[in-house]
C-alpha cells in the first residue's frame, strides 16, 4: 500500500514536470532515488550529491571516464622537480552569478577544503601546505610529494565557487554546464543550462530535472509512461521489467562501487576480531548476488573494485570464505554464541535492503539474534555515518580516481572511518603509498587490501553493476569510475 501511494503522488507530480517545461525536445527527466545532503561542498558526505552536483561545480581539474584527471578551470599545470610545488594557470571563466573566476576565489575555497573547523573532509587535502595567487593562476605547495594530490582535486570538496558565496547548502554556485534553477526538497532538483560556460560548448538539454523517486518499480513505470527519461542507476530487480523493451536502451558497466556490511569496531564485541570473522565466514556471498541482485556485479575479496584491475588484489578469496561451522566455532571461543545485534538497512537503496534481509537470515542459521532496522537516508547518514552509533549495517561506498582515496578511509582517526577500525601497520602502508609509484605503489595496497580482508573493517560483498535504463533516442551516455551523472553529454 505504501508503495502504491508513493507511486501515485509521483505520478501526479511527474505530469506537472513532463508538461511544464520549455519543450519537451529540450527537457530530460532523471530519475533518482533520494535527495542530496547539502551542496555545499566541504560539508557534503553522500554520493548521491556528487551525482548531480558535478553538473553544477567543477574544480581546477575534471575525472574523465578513462579514469585520469584533465583540466577543468586549470587550462594547464606545471610541477617542481621536486614534486611539491604546482602552478595552475586559469581559464577566463565564469560563476553562475555572473562574476568572473579568479585567483583569489580559487585560494578561498580550496583553504575552506582543507580547514578541519569547517570542512567535513579536511584530511583529504592534507597534504598541502600552501595555496598562494600567482599572475593568471594559483601556486600550491605540499609538505612532500604525494601521488593522489591531482585526483583529489578532481573531488566534490575541492569545487571551486565564488569566495563571496553565502548558503551553498541550498544555493551552489558553480561554474559548470548547469546551474540550480530549484529545489524542491524530496521532490525535484531543477537544473538549467549555463550558456556562458568556458568550453563554448552547448549542451543539447536546456533542462535537466532530477526527479526524488524512492521506488524503483515507481521508476520504471514513468518511464515506461515516458515521464522519465534516464534512470542511471537501475536496481537489478527491475531489470526484467525494461530489458525487452523496445522503447528502452539498457547499458551496462562496472559501477566501481563497493558493497560491504559494516561493523562497529569499537563496539563490543565486535571489537574482538574472532566476531568479526565469525560474520564474515557466515555470510554466503553467492547467494546473496543471486539473491539481491539477480547475479549481476562481480563478488569481491576486498576494499576495492575490480575494475581498478591495476590495484585489486585478486589473491584474498580463501582469506574468508563462506564456513558457517568454522564461525559458530569461533563466536564459541569468543562466548558469544547467543550474539543479539542490529542490522540498520537504509531505505532508499533497495540492493542493500534485500543484501541485509538475506545477510541476517544466514547469521541468524548460526544462531544469532539479528533484528534488522530500516531507517531514512538522512537517518543512516546522521546516526550511522556521523555519530558512527550502530552495531552492523551495509552501504555501496563509492569508487574513485585512485586507490588512496578509497584506502584512506579505513586510516585510524580518518573522518570517513566510521568502522572505527584501526591498524598501525595499514596505517604506514596508506602513508607510504602517497610517496611510491608504479609496481611499489601496487605492492603497497595488495598488502593493505590483504590487512582489510584479514582484520575486518567490515565485510565486502560485490560490486553491482551500474544498470542505465534510457528511452529509446537517449544517447550519448558517459560512464565514469566515479558516482556522478554527466548530464551536459546526453542529447537525442
Amino acid at each position: 500500500m505504501k508503495r502504491r501511494v508513493l507511486y501515485m503522488v509521483f505520478l501526479s507530480v511527474l505530469t506537472v514536470f513532463a508538461v511544464s517545461g520549455p519543450g519537451f525536445a529540450e527537457v530530460l527527466n532523471i530519475a533518482i532515488p533520494q535527495d542530496p545532503d547539502s551542496f555545499d561542498p566541504v560539508k557534503t558526505i553522500a554520493a548521491a550529491t556528487a551525482e548531480v552536483a558535478f553538473n553544477i561545480y567543477e574544480g581546477l581539474v575534471k575525472a574523465t571516464p578513462a579514469g585520469g584527471v584533465e583540466g577543468a578551470l586549470a587550462s594547464s599545470w606545471t610541477v617542481n622537480e621536486a614534486g611539491t610545488v604546482y602552478t595552475f594557470q586559469l581559464r577566463e571563466a565564469v560563476f553562475h552569478d555572473g562574476t568572473p573566476v579568479t585567483p583569489a576565489d580559487v585560494v578561498s575555497a580550496l583553504n575552506r577544503a582543507r580547514d578541519p573547523g569547517v570542512a567535513v573532509r579536511a584530511g583529504e587535502l592534507s597534504m598541502i601546505k600552501d595555496v598562494r595567487a600567482v599572475e593568471r593562476g594559483v601556486e600550491i605547495e605540499l609538505a612532500e610529494p604525494n601521488g593522489a594530490f591531482l585526483y583529489a582535486l578532481a573531488e566534490v570538496y575541492a569545487s571551486i565557487y565564488p569566495a563571496h558565496a553565502s548558503d551553498l547548502a541550498r544555493r551552489p554556485i558553480g561554474t559548470g554546464p548547469y546551474y540550480l534553477e530549484e529545489w524542491t526538497p524530496n521532490q525535484r532538483l531543477g537544473l538549467r543550462r549555463f550558456d556562458r560556460h568556458w568550453s563554448g560548448e552547448t549542451p543539447y538539454f536546456e533542462q535537466a530535472n532530477f526527479l526524488i523517486i524512492p521506488d524503483e518499480n515507481s521508476m520504471v513505470l514513468n518511464l515506461k509512461a515516458g515521464r522519465v527519461n534516464v534512470i542511471p542507476r537501475l536496481e537489478a530487480s527491475v531489470l526484467h521489467q525494461v530489458e525487452n523493451d523496445p522503447g528502452i536502451t539498457v547499458l551496462s558497466f562496472p559501477m566501481n562501487v563497493v558493497q560491504v556490511f559494516s561493523i562497529n569496531n569499537a563496539r563490543p564485541p565486535f571489537d574482538d576480531l574472532r566476531v568479526r570473522r565469525a560474520l564474515a565466514l557466515g555470510v554466503n556471498r553467492e547467494e546473496i548476488l543471486f539473491g539481491a541482485a539477480w547475479g549481476h556485479g562481480a563478488l569481491l575479496d576486498s576494499a576495492l573494485s575490480p575494475s581498478m584491475a591495476g590495484f585489486y588484489n585478486d589473491q584474498l578469496r580463501e582469506v574468508n570464505p563462506y564456513n558457517p561451522e568454522l564461525a559458530k566455532e569461533l563466536l564459541k571461543e569468543a562466548g558469544q554464541e547467543n550474539l543479539s545485534f542490529t542490522l540498520t538497512l537504509p531505505a532508499n537503496y533497495p540492493l542493500h535492503v534485500q543484501a541485509g534481509e538475506l545477510v541476517a537470515q544466514q547469521w541468524k542459521a548460526l544462531g544469532l539474534d539479528v533484528e534488522l532496522q530500516i531507517v531514512e537516508w538522512g537517518t543512516w547518514l546522521d546516526r550511522v555515518y556521523t555519530q558512527r552509533d550502530y552495531d552492523v549495517s551495509v552501504i555501496g561506498l563509492a569508487g574513485r580516481l585512485d586507490p588512496h582515496a578509497i584506502l584512506v578511509r579505513y586510516t585510524t582517526g580518518n573522518s570517513r572511518n566510521f568502522f572505527n577500525f584501526s591498524n598501525e601497520r595499514y596505517d604506514e602502508l596508506i602513508e607510504e603509498g602517497l610517496r611510491a609509484y608504479g609496481d611499489e605503489r601496487r605492492s603497497i595496497y595488495l598488502e593493505a587490501q590483504e590487512i582489510l580482508a584479514k582484520e575486518l573493517p567490515g565485510v565486502f560483498v560485490m560490486d553491482p553493476p551500474q544498470l542505465v535504463a534510457m528511452a529509446k533516442g537517449i544517447q550519448g551516455f558517459r560512464n565514469y569510475p566515479t558516482y556522478v551523472v554527466d548530464v551536459a553529454g546526453l542529447y537525442r
